[in-house]
């Protein structure tokens, strides 16, 4: 593996970072210590296998952001065509570009990781070399994350999907939609908060109005894929993935940190058309256009779903002790559950599939290790079907099924229907009006 390049932002260009900002109208440099308050740098990892056909438009596209302050990691996964010469073309002599060239192909997910060991950016992006961006992807992303109402793990804009030759086929991908409950406005007041120069009062007036702050609750999949998604670094560092080599390859990066990171931070959609999205028959995640009325085929990546589903328990089942601090027990919990179910736990199938290779045996020790035996039995017996909780506690046991667990276990058909009772109490008096109640 070699590299070439570098990231660093010319000294020219930084001393000027400060005149981009500016808060009730007057330029941050006037109101602080000089480069104490700056614009952050955001980072894109482009990952690329064999799009040499695609890679240089995606490059053009992020040359040409509006935004200042970023730098350009590309990894390419042991690439077999021309790409490397269409990189070495497109990057030219780019300070802000560094290229890294695999011996082998890390997969999506895998360059993902190779790129997040270079890059220093506060933000993070993947770009996928079948896309492009817009050439205010970055300003934009950046606005909202710093005038969002409550400060969130990432953000995801819209994407305009095109085909193999960059024409339009639809002017949003369709996404999952969510409970009106869980979403709210996004930003705060403009005269309040930090600006940059290149978002005048229209611009950010139309942000304001198309963006939703979305609450960190399961949900199914409000989000655009792969490129449209900006990261602060540090989550994607706290969510870093621990499979087996052999399973990264099959794993992509939106697929693997947007649901961990909302459950942990929360999100923001930005329902603004800032990249696009090619759809050209041999995607990773979906090979067709979306339709309202129509289920996406979800390309190659659907078959890796329980790989994904696992690994994400995996990092929240190793991180129990740090995450269930921060966000509290019962978040925690919700957001175990809730991976678990969206892995699948309605057939004998899946029950066998989580504890391949004793995956959840492992799962029940640790639990039981961080939040006790007891409590964390009565916890699973919620939500994980008994065949498959037997076969965890016995395996911390030795084989035996010990009396405190079949007190738990018995218990937990009462402990669930009284949750389902308190839960439609709950929905039915938050649908009556408030001069009612």
């Amino acid at each position: 593996m070699d590299d070439s390049g570098s990231s660093e932002l010319p000294a020219s260009s930084r001393a000027n970072l400060g005149e981009e900002l500016t808060i009730g109208g007057v330029a941050t440099s006037r109101l602080a210590a000089f480069g104490d308050v700056q614009l952050p740098k955001v980072s894109f990892i482009v990952r690329n296998w064999n799009y040499g056909r695609y890679i240089g438009r995606t490059i053009d596209s992020i040359r040409a952001q509006d935004y200042p302050n970023f730098e350009v990691v590309i990894v390419d996964n042991a690439s077999t065509d021309e790409s490397h010469e269409v990189i070495e073309k497109h990057v030219a002599a780019d300070p802000r570009f560094r290229v890294v060239h695999s011996d082998v192909n890390l997969g999506p997910l895998g360059g993902a990781l190779r790129g997040l060991e270079l890059v220093t950016g506060d933000f993070v992006t993947f770009v996928d070399s079948d896309d492009t961006l817009l050439s205010n992807f970055a300003s934009v992303h950046i606005q909202a994350h710093l005038a969002s109402r409550l400060n969130v793990a990432f953000t995801s804009s819209s994407t305009l999907e095109t085909g193999p030759d960059g024409a339009i086929v639809n002017g949003r991908r369709n996404t999952a939609g969510t409970r009106p409950e869980v979403t709210s406005a996004g930003l705060r007041p403009a005269e309040i908060v930090p600006r940059l120069r290149s978002i005048d009062d229209e611009t950010y007036g139309v942000l304001h109005r198309n963006t939703r702050l979305l609450q960190p609750v399961p949900m199914e999949w409000p989000w655009s894929p792969g490129t449209a998604n900006m990261y602060r670094r540090f989550i994607l560092t706290m969510l870093a993935p621990a499979c087996q080599a052999c399973d990264l390859p099959k794993l992509s990066a939106d697929g693997h940190y947007n649901r961990l990171a909302h459950l942990l931070g929360g999100s923001m959609v930005i329902d603004l058309p800032l990249s696009t999205y090619r759809i050209h028959g041999s995607n990773f995640a979906a090979s067709t256009p979306s339709l309202a009325h129509l289920g996406s085929d979800a390309g190659p990546a659907t078959q890796y779903k329980s790989i994904r589903m696992r690994e994400g328990v995996r990092v929240l089942v190793a991180n129990a002790a740090d995450f269930s601090v921060r966000i509290g027990e019962k978040r925690y919990w919700n957001a175990l559950a809730a991976l678990f179910q969206w892995g699948g736990l309605a057939t004998a199938r899946d029950l066998a599939d989580w504890n391949r290779d004793q995956f959840f045996n492992e799962q029940v020790r640790q639990l039981a290790a961080t939040f006790g035996e007891r409590r964390a039995i009565r916890k699973l017996a919620t939500f994980i079907p008994k065949p498959l909780l037997r076969e965890g506690v016995e395996a911390l046991h030795g084989g035996k099924w010990p009396v405190h667990a079949h007190i738990e276990l018995h218990l937990s058909a009462p402990r669930r229907l009284h949750a389902r009772i308190k839960r439609a109490i709950g929905k039915r008096r938050r649908m009556l009006p408030s001069h009612v109640s």
